[in-house]
């Protein structure tokens, strides 16, 4: 998926804010995490694995550059996600997808101002438990289905937590990183199968 606006970002992923989390447990290579309560601005896009991101990114970036109410710049955040649009659809081929930014934690959905565009939507997502598993490479398709396929076999091992939705794909570096180096995930919504859960 080659996002040339994706240029936009222009710094190092180190000066990036990212969503905070705890890690509650560890699965061979794959992390449970917990994400508290957070904003994000996101936007329903169609079209193929790499054209989707293309212009799911272009549109929320149209968003926090100043195409909103306030003309406001927001900073940028890492990673970008990538989603089906549809539960339960595959992801080959052309399909729907969810392309979204987690908002910088200093705002509120109150504080954000209001997308110019209609097609970009502003969302609470709600305390959530993930199941994450890092690799570093391109953002290619083929690559993205290795490591969902290898995520999704982990998890299958053991049933502490149960699986939601589908496999999202979450790219922390911009495309001037050398595609070896840039930092990737694949991650899956988990619900705890025990009754209290003591995490």
């Amino acid at each position: 998926m080659v996002v040339a606006t994706f240029g936009l970002m222009g710094q190092h992923i180190g000066a990036i804010e990212q969503p905070k989390f705890d890690v509650v447990e560890r699965i061979e290579a794959v992390e449970i995490r917990r994400y508290p309560p957070h904003v994000v601005a996101q936007t329903l896009v169609t079209g193929d694995f790499d054209s989707a991101g293309n212009l799911g990114f272009r549109r929320l970036a149209g968003y926090i550059f100043g195409g909103n109410s306030e003309d406001l710049d927001i900073s940028m955040t890492a990673p970008v996600a990538l989603k089906p649009g549809e539960i339960g659809k595959p992801t080959v081929g052309k399909s729907s997808y969810w392309v979204t930014f987690t908002m910088p934690i200093e705002y509120t959905i109150s504080s954000l101002p209001e997308p110019d565009s209609e097609t970009v939507e502003l969302i609470v997502i709600p305390e959530t438990y993930v199941a994450v598993l890092p690799y570093r490479g391109n953002w290619s398709e083929k690559r993205f289905e290795k490591y969902k396929a290898q995520l999704e076999a982990t998890l299958a091992k053991q049933n502490s937590w149960e699986v939601r939705g589908d496999t999202s794909l979450l790219r922390y570096d911009a495309p001037f990183v050398p595609w070896f180096l840039r930092n990737n995930e694949v991650s899956l919504e988990v619900v705890s199968t025990s009754p209290s859960p003591s995490r």
